[in-house]
């Protein structure tokens, strides 16, 4: 993690220990896991449709219907916000998600095993293992919330599936020595990174102003 991330983190955590998240900051969280989740869900739709050996089609089979599933849970559990500018903004980073990801990439023709197949794993990867929002939550914090209780339930479900992905990160062969491996890996880590850095940064600032226009 870079030092401008961490900085950030810090912070959300200070900031999400003092004040709850209202709707304006659940629409922005909701629609950026919305926007992660339908990437994934897009990209592995292509696999119903083309022949897989057993074990990962069987992984990205159950990611893919886990992805929907997941984004519908967030989609119920959120207190929609009513001010059109947070969904203006959420717009705006969830069109730099699919830019700076090269998202629409992996979504031409049918999966290879093959290095763009192992890029998209690495992206996988770095959404589900980077993107977590209950570390920045106070620890005493119950979950009893509905938009609490479903982040949890998202980022308990990336665990298990964070398992697969570095198994076939691992074990794919490509003709990749380590190193290219776990550079291509760090790249995809680095943009997806920063996207979450932005949108904590968002957060906090749309927290600040609920704070200030109620003092």
């Amino acid at each position: 993690m870079s030092a401008q991330s961490h900085s950030i983190r810090k912070q959300a955590k200070a900031l999400f220990g003092e004040q709850r998240l209202g709707p304006d900051q659940q629409t922005r969280i909701a629609l950026f896991i919305q926007g992660v989740k339908g990437i994934n869900a897009a990209i592995l739709a292509k696999i119903e449709f083309q022949p897989l050996e057993w074990a990962p089609y069987r992984f990205l089979h159950n990611q893919c219907f886990k992805e929907v599933e997941l984004s519908t849970l967030i989609a119920r559990a959120t207190e929609w916000s009513t001010n059109p500018a947070v969904y203006m903004d959420a717009t705006s980073l969830n069109l730099a998600l699919w830019q700076e990801t090269d998202a629409a990439k992996y979504l031409q023709g049918p999966f290879e095993i093959d290095l763009q197949f192992y890029e998209y794993l690495a992206l996988s990867h770095a959404f589900m293992a980077d993107i977590r929002f209950l570390p920045l939550l106070p620890a005493h914090l119950p979950l009893d919330t509905p938009f609490l209780a479903a982040l949890a339930e998202i980022e308990e479900e990336n665990g298990r599936q964070i398992q697969s992905q570095i198994r076939l990160l691992k074990d794919l062969d490509l003709g990749l020595d380590n190193d290219r491996k776990e550079a291509l890996i760090e790249r995809k880590w680095t943009v997806v990174e920063s996207l979450y850095d932005r949108l904590l940064t968002e957060v906090m600032e749309s927290m600040q102003e609920s704070a200030g226009g109620e003092e």
